[in-house]
């Protein structure tokens, strides 16, 4: 595994974790399953998204619009498998915790992927 995927692999499950504990601190327990799931959904999304990216061999930016493009609708892909699952299963993944989830972990790994690709 290359440094760049394990550190977005360390910043995904860090930051998966420390949601975690905030989603329980504020919802209480059940909320930890949202929560968690989708900072893995994060995680794996960004991991999968950069790997795309750099097959491709162009650098992701505002001038290479399709590259961006790409890393964008991973990003999405992430949102829809959110919606999708907190209507179908509103008990086990709460919505509020899910999204807190989700966003508590994509946020900081895409500040990640700033610093990366500098």
């Amino acid at each position: 595994m290359a440094a760049s995927q394990r550190a977005r692999l360390l910043v995904g499950l860090g930051s998966t974790g420390l949601v975690m504990g905030i989603a329980a601190m504020i919802w209480g327990r059940p909320a930890l399953t949202g929560a968690a799931t989708f900072g893995l959904v994060a995680t794996g999304m960004q991991i999968l998204a950069a790997r795309v990216m750099a097959r491709t061999g162009v650098t992701p930016s505002l001038d290479n619009l399709r590259v961006y493009g790409m890393g964008v609708l991973f990003r999405l892909t992430g949102v829809i498998i959110l919606g999708v699952t907190v209507a179908l299963d509103r008990t086990t993944f709460a919505p509020l915790a899910s999204a807190t989830g989700y966003l508590g972990t994509v946020l900081p790994l895409l500040y990640l992927e700033t610093r990366l690709s500098r």
